[in-house]
């Protein structure tokens, strides 16, 4: 089944499509994405144990700078994918460092738990996609969209009328945006499997796994976000 996937670096994949000698496996992408999730997590611990204090708001922000043109160059060229896919780690390795530290500064274990949880997150839906349990078609995609843009609409409101969208309607969009971080797992991997049964030259698996990175960046942070909403109401 051919389907756009809405993940924007799986989908600049779909430009790869050539067939070759060397044609992407599960096994290629797995590897990859261990490899640049090892970094991010190396990245991150060095930067909690070892420069806490001198880690500003401006480093944040400059890191996230840099993970965003990683993310720009390394879906849009083959050839630099390896590059900018260990860039694009290494720069979330100091935002997720920073944001860890901020989280659990408030909330003792919340890091811990929520590394877990985003495990859990994963293998279940992992579970779902590969039962089928969970039909993703383009329907699925298409609605997947819709709730994004929601999500995103919603998340400006709460910033730019915070008197009228208070702490419940916060609520709302956490509980909401960690469901929609959880299903778009199910799009990276229909976009992963349509890869590899195309039989797209192995390199394609640096952008997968850019774009299968992404999403699990995207899931700890929610899950980081949707603890402690359970944590403060207790």
């Amino acid at each position: 089944m051919r389907m756009r996937s809405t993940n924007p670096v799986l989908s600049q994949a779909n430009h790869y499509g050539y067939a070759t000698e060397r044609p992407l496996t599960y096994t290629n992408v797995t590897v990859k994405t261990l490899f640049l999730l090892g970094i991010t997590i190396v990245t991150a611990l060095v930067s909690i144990i070892y420069f806490a204090e001198s880690l500003t708001l401006g480093w944040l922000f400059g890191a996230m700078i840099v993970g965003f043109i990683s993310v720009i160059i390394g879906s849009r060229s083959i050839k630099y994918a390896p590059l900018f896919g260990v860039v694009y780690a290494l720069s979330e390795g100091v935002v997720l460092g920073i944001i860890s530290a901020l989280f659990a500064s408030f909330y003792d274990g919340i890091v811990i738990t929520a590394l877990a949880t985003t495990l859990l997150v994963f293998v279940i839906m992992l579970l779902l996609f590969s039962t089928n349990i969970i039909k993703v078609n383009q329907k699925f995609a298409s609605f997947m969209v819709v709730a994004l843009m929601a999500v995103i609409f919603m998340s400006i409101f709460a910033i730019l009328l915070p008197n009228i969208f208070g702490g419940s309607f916060y609520t709302v969009i956490v509980l909401v945006s960690s469901a929609l971080s959880a299903f778009f797992l199910l799009l990276d991997f229909q976009r992963i499997k349509s890869s590899v049964e195309s039989g797209v030259d192995q390199k394609v698996g640096w952008i997968l796994a850019l774009g299968l990175m992404i999403t699990l960046v995207w899931i700890y942070i929610e899950m980081l976000r949707l603890l402690s909403l359970f944590a403060r109401n207790n």
